[in-house]
């Protein structure tokens, strides 16, 4: 989360140096109480101003294959927070939370019925018997 060759947090309010211009209708429009088409919101889309608004917590799609990220609202694959790329993060972050008293691991059990990813430990050998 923020330690990368670009030095910076792909999750939106994250640190010092995190995505500006992030692809999303409700952090790049001005709340003037206005109702706007999805051709209307172009003009801020292509606007090089940062967003009128955070959407703190949003992990964007990230950096290139290369390391390189682009803070361009108009180039979503970089910094578009889709359900898909924010789910895993919001999983583990579920997982790790904590109440008085317990471990911190999955205190909610919302990965109880997810199965394991690889093979089980075998079952132990029976007994030697002379």
């Amino acid at each position: 989360m923020g330690k990368n060759p670009m030095n910076m947090s792909y999750i939106v309010g994250y640190g010092k140096k995190f995505p500006r211009h992030v692809h999303h209708r409700g952090a790049s429009i001005p709340n003037d109480h206005k109702h706007y088409s999805c051709t209307g919101g172009w003009k801020w889309r292509d606007t090089h101003n940062r967003n009128p608004h955070n959407i703190t917590g949003a992990m964007v799609g990230g950096p290139n294959h290369f390391d390189q990220f682009h803070d361009s609202r108009t180039n979503y694959n970089y910094t578009e927070p889709t359900l898909a790329g924010n789910a895993g993060l919001v999983a583990a972050l579920i997982s790790l939370t904590s109440i008085a008293g317990t471990s911190g691991v999955d205190i909610n059990t919302i990965f109880e019925a997810i199965p394991p990813f690889g093979p089980q430990n075998p079952p132990p050998p029976p007994p030697w018997k002379p």
